[in-house]
């Protein structure tokens, strides 16, 4: 005849009970502006969840409040009509009879002036840029 022995059963987990005073102070502190609730529920080792819970439960129009919240800071809907140009002015443009890039560089006593054609305005670029280095 055979026998097994059955494994000891494992202890039953219980949970967490925290009392009124610490639900108030943590949710007091996740009500603070400009806080994050999962933050603070990591802080103090709580699920983000059940700290939203202990919030509704203390405040049920805080679901409202905070859809109101989010509502005010969401993006505005685009109308369909079509914008309105403005005028925009340039006061340094170039003159059509400039086909030129002017470059003056002074160092002490010494300065170089440059006229560049604007065709070729890239050359003039790396021409630049090794210059200053």
């Amino acid at each position: 005849m055979f026998t097994t022995e059955l494994p000891s059963p494992s202890p039953v987990s219980k949970r967490q009970r925290y009392n009124n005073e610490f639900k108030s102070e943590v949710i007091a502190q996740a009500l603070q502006p400009h806080v994050s609730i999962a933050s603070v529920a990591l802080s103090h080792g709580l699920n983000a969840n059940l700290l939203r819970k202990w919030i509704q439960d203390a405040d049920p129009s805080y679901v409202t409040k905070r859809q109101a919240r989010l509502t005010a800071h969401a993006r505005p809907v685009v109308s369909d009509e079509r914008p309105a140009f403005l005028p925009v002015s340039f006061a340094d443009t170039p003159k059509p009879d400039s086909q030129s890039i002017e470059i003056e560089v002074n160092k002490g006593d010494t300065v170089i002036k440059v006229k560049w054609p604007v065709r070729a305005s890239a050359p003039c670029l790396i021409w630049l840029r090794e210059l200053i280095k």
